[in-house]
């Protein structure tokens, strides 16, 4: 049996020599086997043609990043429109204090009493009214001459009545058209009420508006801030990407093709 005592590799220029040593031994003397694994002849050149390569590409500057700009900043465009709404955000909707203005008015109460047109519409009403009255009062002026009883009780009478009812329409009258304007007056006041929490609400559109307008530059600052983050990161690692490389290339080198055995004996 003949052991082991010892296997080491020696990394040699291009290639790997190993080198086994085996000891037989024996009375007098000892034999010894050295058995040599190299690089092929054939395969030796392109191996050092790229370990050159690689050491070239080690000692140079590249890789190098990107040199232009690496995100898109916003068109004239984009920026007048951001500019834009900017200003209509920060100067707010001219018509929302109006509303809210109409609005306060109607859930005070403040038209109950105050219809402008109300008055027009009860003239108009007890000219109507009048109009019936005085034909009333005719007719029976004509009735009673011709019954041959002018000026008598029961033409007092009927004219009494017509003056009554005519105060009775006026009243009447005049008492619909106030319940109408109020039930209708009270009726946008409670919608007005209803409404107030989202006229409450709108104040906010304009900041949120202008919340979102800086979100957008934000977004724009981020990509660069991105990019330099990424440029610095690529620079830092630059010098420890291209040697793990070299030395990737280095003990990627292909192991031994070719066997070489020597023997020398010794005497007894």
């Amino acid at each position: 049996m003949i052991p082991f005592h010892k296997i080491f590799n020696i990394f040699f220029g291009t290639g790997m020599v190993q080198l086994l040593t085996f000891y037989k031994g024996g009375g007098g003397g000892g034999s010894s086997s050295t058995t040599q694994n190299q690089l092929d002849p054939t395969v030796r050149p392109f191996v050092q043609y790229g370990l050159e390569e690689a050491k070239q590409l080690y000692q140079a500057d590249t890789p190098q990043y990107y040199p232009g700009q690496t995100f898109i900043s916003p068109s004239a465009q984009t920026q007048s429109a951001l500019q834009a709404a900017q200003n209509r955000a920060l100067a707010g909707n001219a018509l929302l204090p109006a509303a809210q203005q109409q609005q306060m008015a109607t859930i005070q109460g403040q038209y109950l009493g105050n219809n402008p047109f109300l008055q027009d519409a009860m003239r108009g009403m007890g000219q109507a009214a009048g109009q019936q009255y005085f034909d009333t009062l005719k007719n029976v002026a004509s009735q009673s001459s011709k019954a041959g009883r002018y000026g008598s009780g029961a033409m007092g009478d009927l004219q009494d009545r017509a003056s009554q009812t005519f105060a009775n329409t006026l009243v009447n009258k005049a008492g619909e058209l106030g319940y109408s304007n109020y039930a209708d007056e009270r009726a946008r006041q409670m919608q007005a009420t209803a409404g107030a929490p989202q006229m409450a609400q709108a104040d906010y559109q304009d900041i949120n508006q202008l919340l979102n307008i800086g979100q957008i530059s934000e977004d724009y600052q981020q990509q660069a801030l991105d990019a330099d983050i990424a440029r610095y990161e690529f620079g830092q690692n630059l010098p420890y990407n291209k040697l793990a490389s070299y030395l990737g290339a280095a003990y990627g080198a292909p192991m031994g093709q070719v066997t070489t055995t020597k023997s020398s004996g010794g005497g007894k």
